[in-house]
């Protein structure tokens, strides 16, 4: 059995630091204080921008232009799958943005004053049991290295993983999630197998196993750790809301591949 993890929102609880980040950074480049964190959340889930600084850069077009919520999800939806496509809205409705290069930076000392906030989500020894019951464990996240690497050695995570992918190894829009070239990345160390899973807490997380499904006629299956919110639960066979439901299902689909072999 190989099992993958995304890291925000199924390893770590990143409310306290990257969401905030998004908002601080939302804040210097628009001079609006009063912005409202969860219809910046909505934006993000709902239109499956895995990308902090991504949402930051909507999060600064919805700000301001003053759009309603509802009218921004629907006319930003295709520009939200890159950030090229992002800045050429910005363009048409005359906002003015920074840099992608500058905000990256401002963003990330933000998230540096933040990090510490940052609690597991899974336990280690959660970690620990599904170590044992995989043949193979993962990683595909975001996260640009330099942050995952520094919460991975403050909790002492890696010893749980075989094979870790960041943000640093899909620099291309293109490559990112909900692409499925991280997956296609990964199957390239380590042979495809099954049962393989994913875990993640996003639509983003769901399309990129979509995608490489579809692309690859594989079957991995994805887990939802449940997110308050994600309400499309289209194409979702698997939602838990605690780390001992995940692993508890992950036995179940282990030991029913195990039968399925057997038979």
């Amino acid at each position: 059995m190989i099992v993958i993890f995304d890291v925000d929102g199924v390893i770590f609880e990143t409310s306290k630091s990257y969401h905030l980040a998004i908002v601080e950074t939302v804040k210097f480049y628009t001079g609006k204080e009063d912005i409202n964190k969860d219809e910046i959340l909505d934006i993000k889930f709902k239109l499956g921008i895995n990308n902090d600084w991504d949402i930051s850069v909507a999060g600064i077009i919805y700000t301001k232009g003053n759009f309603e919520l509802d009218r921004f999800l629907k006319e930003f939806k295709e520009a939200s799958k890159s950030t090229e496509e992002m800045y050429k809205f910005g363009e048409r409705y005359n906002i003015t943005l920074p840099e992608y290069k500058e905000l990256i930076e401002y963003f990330e000392d933000i998230y540096s004053s933040l990090r510490e906030n940052e609690e597991m989500i899974i336990s280690k020894d959660t970690l620990k049991k599904i170590r044992e019951i995989a043949d193979i464990t993962g990683v595909i996240t975001g996260r640009p290295f330099e942050d995952l690497d520094y919460s991975f050695k403050k909790f002492n995570l890696y010893p749980f993983f075989d094979y870790i992918i960041t943000d640093d190894d899909t620099p291309l829009s293109s490559q990112k999630k909900p692409s499925s070239y991280p997956l296609k990345l990964f199957f390239k160390r380590f042979s495809y197998k099954e049962p393989s899973i994913y875990i993640g807490d996003t639509i983003a997380d769901r399309d990129m196993v979509k995608n490489y499904n579809s692309e690859e006629n594989k079957n991995v299956k994805f887990i939802l750790l449940d997110n308050p919110f994600i309400k499309d639960y289209e194409g979702i066979e698997y939602k838990v809301k605690t780390e001992e439901e995940l692993f508890s299902l992950l036995k179940d689909i282990k030991e029913e591949k195990g039968k399925i072999t057997q038979s």
